[in-house]
């Protein structure tokens, strides 16, 4: 009887691709130490290396794709043929809307994974965009499927990454509900922070690629109202802003301003 680990890694063998493909610049096995270092903390480490030994681990990541400012990394609508794993830079998440650009409902930031909507339908619903020089790492679609069918921790995993970001998005739409402007933004700084140290980075101080547009539009709130509450935080001394950059400086006043009080939003 053939054993299914075979099986698996002739399924995902990943084949040869050109040399001067212009978009898919590197393999993944040829990963520096330094990128190896990054990976451990990504959504989508234990797809790239399923295997429990490093000498016989079979990446299932077939390019690596660098993006530019403001190119699509999927559009909504389109067939989910790969999910990806953001290794640099930043990303957004965009529900379209028939009556206009749509919402903006995630940020994706390195280690995030990207293009989940589509496996309920093979369907994307949403569709990502670089906010400034990006590069992700490409999965095909089909190999992740047959991997988690023949091993049970990856298919526990990606579960696990669907109801996250299902969680997120309900915590994100109770947000816009009941939370005061001012309260938004501080769950936002606060969310990011946590997003960074889970990455192994500072939860103080950490980069702030969105414009204050892009950051309204995700908490349902106007550019100016952002960047007055933005303002406000950092004359209280709760926050200190220095171009894309933030630092929070009194986390446990951020905390405390969620707290249930009065006042209009």
């Amino acid at each position: 009887m053939t054993d299914p680990a075979d099986l698996t890694a002739e399924a995902l063998a990943v084949p040869a691709g050109p040399a001067d493909a212009p978009a898919r610049e590197r393999s993944a096995q040829a990963a520096s130490p330094s990128a190896q270092i990054a990976c451990t903390v990504c959504a989508m480490n234990p797809l790239c290396h399923p295997r429990s030994s490093p000498a016989d681990a079979s990446s299932l990541v077939e390019s690596r794709r660098r993006l530019r400012a403001g190119e699509t990394l999927y559009r909504a609508g389109a067939a989910r043929a790969s999910i990806y794993a953001v290794r640099a830079g930043f990303l957004t998440v965009r529900a379209p809307a028939a009556d206009g650009p749509g919402h903006i409902v995630r940020f994706l930031l390195p280690g995030d994974a990207a293009g989940l909507d589509g496996f309920a339908s093979g369907i994307h619903q949403s569709e990502a965009v670089s906010l400034g020089d990006s590069e992700v790492c490409e999965i095909p679609a089909y190999r992740a499927e047959i991997l988690s069918d023949f091993r049970a921790a990856i298919g526990a995993h990606l579960r696990g990454l669907l109801a996250r970001e299902l969680g997120e998005s309900h915590e994100h739409a109770a947000a816009l509900a009941r939370l005061t402007a001012a309260q938004r933004v501080a769950q936002f700084l606060l969310h990011l922070s946590q997003r960074w140290l889970e990455r192994g980075y500072s939860g103080c101080t950490f980069r702030l690629p969105m414009t204050r547009r892009e950051i309204g539009d995700h908490l349902g709130l106007t550019m100016e109202t952002v960047s007055r509450v933005l303002s406000d935080f950092q004359a209280r001394g709760w926050i200190a802003l220095a171009r894309d950059e933030v630092k929070i400086r009194a986390e446990e006043m951020l905390r405390g301003s969620l707290q249930p009080a009065g006042g209009a939003r």
